[in-house]
């Protein structure tokens, strides 16, 4: 043992067997060198007794006087480092204990870089995850943004093109005309009522409108007068199930009011001065949809305007 302590390795030796495992309890072992014989028992045991306390493998070196082929066959049931029989060969023991310890720094040496990297590898895969969902984030809210901008645009272009078909409009049945147009391309079939307000600032059916045909007109005035009170007291475009709402309507017509949606449109030159509305209605259960709303509001007072200027 003198020969390992001059090496630079740091050495603990035991007389016995017994000393050898309370050794082995009060600090961790790197390795351990043992005679096959020791005086109260088996330097086997010891070794089994050592790695079934520690629940692993602990190297270590064998050394028996006895090289018959029993001693070394039970020795190397316990997989040593080295196997080494008497009379010792000290630089042997030396190169092999030194060989071992070196070899166990380098697997602790690449542990820990296995470690730091997998450390490393885990930041970086969490940094690529979170580029990722702010890479995914920026897309969509690129996109939102494109698809607010394109709608705007077509919203633009459309409110110049019914801007410029109004321009064209010789009188108040013509600017209906072009509303009706504007919805009937857009969605399909559907029925209208217009109405203007007369001198005496009360709201009159000015014109009737329907695909293939046109509602009666006392249809048509059953079903304006409770979107004429609604627009009274809220003067914004409005949707309407009248199934949902018939108690707003003249039981007469209760029958008829099954599966109809109505989209009320005021005319609004100015804020606060209503001069007319536009009732339009659906039957099929058909409801107007936020894009119908819009579509309203956007040439609502585009309307209004062109209605107020054949005034």
């Amino acid at each position: 043992m003198d020969a390992l302590r001059q090496s630079d390795v740091e050495v603990c030796s035991a007389a016995s067997g017994k000393e050898a495992l309370e050794l082995a309890g009060r600090r961790p072992v790197d390795l351990v060198v043992t005679d096959l014989l020791l005086g109260d028992c088996n330097g086997l045991e010891v070794v089994g007794r050592l790695r079934s306390a520690r629940g692993a493998d602990v190297p270590v070196v064998v050394i028996t006087a006895h090289g018959d082929s029993q001693t070394l066959s039970e020795a190397s049931r316990i997989r040593p480092v080295e196997l080494m029989t008497k009379p010792l060969d000290i630089d042997r023991l030396r190169y092999t204990v030194h060989q071992e310890l070196s070899r166990q720094a380098e697997c602790r040496r690449l542990a820990g870089r296995n470690l730091q990297l997998r450390r490393l590898v885990r930041q970086m895969n969490h940094q690529r995850r979170r580029l990722r969902k702010e890479l995914e984030s920026s897309a969509a809210d690129v996109e939102a943004t494109y698809r607010v901008q394109r709608h705007r645009l077509t919203c633009q272009q459309m409110l110049i093109e019914y801007q410029a078909c109004l321009l064209r409009a010789r009188n108040d049945d013509d600017v209906f005309k072009e509303l009706f147009r504007a919805f009937v391309r857009r969605s399909g079939g559907l029925f209208g009522v217009a109405m203007v307000c007369n001198a005496d600032a009360e709201l009159h059916i000015v014109g009737r409108f329907g695909v293939p045909n046109p509602d009666p007109l006392s249809f048509c005035q059953h079903i304006t007068q409770p979107a004429v009170n609604i627009i009274m007291a809220d003067p914004r475009v409005t949707a309407t199930d009248a199934e949902e709402q018939r108690e707003l309507f003249d039981p007469a017509i209760h029958r008829y009011l099954i599966g109809v949606n109505m989209l009320t449109i005021p005319l609004l030159p100015q804020p606060g001065e209503l001069i007319g509305l536009v009732i339009l209605y659906r039957k099929g259960e058909q409801p107007f949809t936020d894009e119908d709303i819009s579509l309203a509001e956007l040439i609502g007072q585009s309307t209004a305007l062109a209605v107020e200027r054949n005034g």
